[in-house]
């Protein structure tokens, strides 16, 4: 079995705009709209690696749900970049593709640790999330773009709840059923 992991580092879901100085309100909504798609569609593709290590049950299920609305929402994001104009898109980088999938894959982690993983990169949730909020406050041309993330970012809370829930249920040691 492999040793007990550190935590990982915290970061957030995006780490605000680089690029050109004094970007326009579209720049700065593609820049976050290529990145963040990247990221839904990596969790999109590990999520059902880590369904197919567990033993939990209950974890499968949650986990099959939460890989349909990250799925959702990388087509939803590219969809919007696309009505952007945008016709190339990033991925997530490479090393961590794989060291990620890697992790979230293996069986000879428990699911608890790679929920341990989520809860502390979640800790602060508000934080996490805050990069993507204030861009959301901040657009004022794009408002189909504005309320896409605003109701994506719901999804967003009621996962890391269940990452939670899940997480609390698990460390209890409350067996899964079946």
């Amino acid at each position: 079995m492999n040793e007990p992991s550190q935590p990982a580092p915290r970061r957030t879901v995006y780490a605000g705009y680089q690029g050109k100085p004094d970007p326009s309100e579209r720049e700065r909504i593609v820049h976050l709209l290529q990145l963040y798609r990247s990221t839904e569609n990596f969790n999109a593709h590990y999520l059902p690696l880590w369904a197919e290590a567990s033993s939990d049950d209950g974890l499968k299920g949650g986990l099959r749900i939460v890989q349909a609305r990250e799925g959702m929402h990388a087509r939803l994001l590219r969809e919007r970049l696309r009505e952007l104009g945008e016709t190339s898109f990033v991925d997530v980088p490479e090393e961590r593709r794989r060291t990620d999938t890697a992790y979230f894959a293996a069986t000879d982690r428990s699911d608890l640790e790679k929920l341990q993983r989520l809860v502390h990169l979640f800790e602060d949730v508000d934080a996490f999330f805050k990069p993507i909020t204030d861009l959301i406050d901040a657009i004022r041309e794009d408002a189909h773009t504005r309320e896409l993330l605003r109701t994506i970012l719901d999804d967003e809370y009621a996962t890391v709840k269940w990452f939670r829930l899940m997480h609390a249920r698990l460390a209890r040691g409350r067996p899964h059923p079946g």
